[in-house]
């Protein structure tokens, strides 16, 4: 007598592998999201960098011209905004970072502190309209040797 032995394991193996699959497939998006929003940060904190160090560089030149690079030297608190929002703007265009704010330009002594904002998208979060909100700040301090 021969008997036909039927299993009821092959259907379930089959969603084992597709739930595998998935989970796989979950992963590789909240990675590749991360790493995108990481790297959408990375870039705003080099503009803020940037920007922070092009400020330093608006001394005030009647200052410098008469005293020349001395201690009492300062960046010019009227020219700093201006050229922060130069460099800001030429540097989101170059990025192409569109959305780009700068949340403020402070002076403080010889330092100049800028700090900017902009919603990080995702490539798969942004299928859900998802939105990241980055901040950065970042200073820079104009220094004689």
């Amino acid at each position: 007598m021969t008997h036909s032995r039927q299993s009821g394991d092959g259907g379930s193996v089959m969603l084992l592998v597709l739930g595998f699959i998935a989970i796989i497939m979950i992963a590789i998006a909240v990675v590749t999201d991360v790493s995108a929003v990481f790297l959408q940060r990375r870039s705003l904190a080099s503009i803020a960098d940037g920007a922070a160090l092009a400020g330093t560089q608006a001394v005030d030149l009647s200052a410098y011209y008469r005293r020349g690079a001395s201690a009492g030297l300062s960046p010019d608190q009227t020219q700093v905004r201006a050229v922060v929002l130069e460099y800001v703007r030429n540097a989101q265009v170059a990025a192409d970072m569109s959305g780009l704010v700068v949340e403020s330009v402070r002076v403080e002594g010889r330092t100049v502190l800028v700090r900017l904002r902009r919603t990080a998208t995702a490539p798969f979060s942004g299928l859900l309209r998802a939105n990241f909100p980055i901040r950065v700040e970042a200073g820079a301090q104009l220094q004689f040797r």
